[in-house]
């Protein structure tokens, strides 16, 4: 029985979805995998309402049991990104957050970086989905306690953007489908390419995007997802991060040297690079227990705290192990996103790099240190100094 050929595609409105299911599910020899624009057209479809939950949960279904290509993430990543509201994607972003995984037993730590960041003026997306996982510690239920606003519209947004320079947002309100496709793999009980395409939208066209992974593979996935979308004209000029998260969390793990892989086109060709950024907590143990019920007050109590060590509240609500655990992972992730945004200046301003690993380290100790300071921040007198381009 042969393969499905490709097919003629045409808009969604006049398209018969029911030709993408057979050609997912035609028998053992004659089915096949979707083409990218074939993917891209199902998710299209989908969210405009001319393809049904049926049709949807059929194709998600069969991709998963099959195993997603490439083409197909891309596809829905593409998708994804065309439904996204014209509104959000005209807000002026550096920084794009996804924050989907949530953490099994820690507070989102992260959560410090960014706003320490957006206190210098990076201003800062962080968007999610807190109910795709949700026996997780999601960034959503902790931003509250760093005074981190939640908008579901572009204007709200935007007058966050402006005031704080940073804000989250719910995938559902950037683009509805997503909240319909969660709903699906839920009563499925399969996990489906959606979540790792969600990751991937970078609503705002920010020119630095964060992309976490846990799973083994899935590295070389958003490498190559990253270089096919930047390729295909899919993606805006820029450059996406790929490592390791804590728990899977756009967060780094200071507890292990991670890898990071840069893709980027600012100079409209596709290079890769990478660096590593070392272990913090060598032989460190303990840091696990009693951390899940932490409140996430914690988190504003920390950022607050100059010296938390001899802080007497601190102490008695977290050991010192936690405590330690916790700084090093917000110097590792500070560490981590000052390297990425002097690259990036780098080679969109082919100015010389300043920033090696060593004194990315040294520096998020200096900005967290002093991350009250309102004028001669450690940022400031760096870029100053070593002409980074970032605040």
């Amino acid at each position: 029985m042969p393969n499905i050929g490709e097919l003629t595609l045409a808009p969604a409105q006049e398209f018969d979805f029911r030709l993408l299911i057979k050609a997912l599910g035609k028998g053992e020899k004659g089915s096949r995998s979707l083409t990218f624009a074939e993917a891209r057209l199902l998710l299209e479809g989908f969210a405009s309402g001319h393809a049904t939950r049926v049709q949807m949960a059929s194709a998600m279904m069969l991709m998963r049991v099959r195993g997603e290509t490439l083409e197909e993430v891309a596809g829905m990543v593409s998708g994804l990104r065309r439904s996204v509201a014209k509104g959000w994607q005209s807000l002026t972003v550096d920084i794009d957050w996804p924050v989907y995984a949530g953490k099994r037993e820690q507070l989102p730590w992260l959560l410090l970086v960014a706003k320490l960041l957006a206190s210098q003026g990076v201003r800062v997306m962080l968007h999610g989905d807190s109910k795709a996982l949700p026996h997780r510690r999601h960034v959503e239920s902790c931003i509250a306690a760093l005074n981190i606003r939640c908008c579901s519209t572009p204007q709200s947004a935007q007058e966050a953007l402006n005031v704080d320079h940073i804000v989250y947002v719910c995938a559902g309100d950037l683009a509805p489908v997503l909240d319909e496709c969660r709903q699906l793999h839920q009563e499925l009980g399969l996990r489906s390419l959606i979540q790792t395409a969600a990751r991937c939208i970078n609503p705002c066209n920010a020119p630095l995007s964060l992309r976490s992974y846990f799973h083994p593979g899935l590295d070389n996935l958003h490498q190559q997802l990253c270089e096919t979308l930047l390729a295909n004209g899919d993606y805006p000029a820029g450059h996406v991060a790929i490592f390791k998260g804590l728990q899977g969390e756009t967060e780094f793990n200071p507890r292990v040297a991670t890898n990071v892989t840069v893709v980027g086109n600012p100079l409209g060709y596709v290079e890769v690079s990478s660096f590593t950024l070392p272990t913090l907590l060598e032989g460190f143990s303990g840091a696990k227990v009693g951390q899940a019920e932490l409140s996430s007050e914690i988190l504003a109590l920390l950022w607050r705290e100059p010296q938390p060590f001899l802080s007497t509240e601190m102490n008695r609500l977290m050991s010192r192990t936690m405590i330690e655990q916790a700084l090093s992972s917000v110097n590792a992730t500070l560490a981590a996103v000052l390297l990425l945004l002097d690259q990036h200046a780098k080679m969109a301003t082919n100015v010389v790099q300043a920033l090696n690993v060593e004194r990315a380290i040294q520096l998020g100790q200096e900005c967290w240190q002093h991350r009250f300071c309102t004028s001669n921040h450690p940022l400031v007198r760096w870029h100053n100094k070593e002409r980074l381009c970032v605040v």
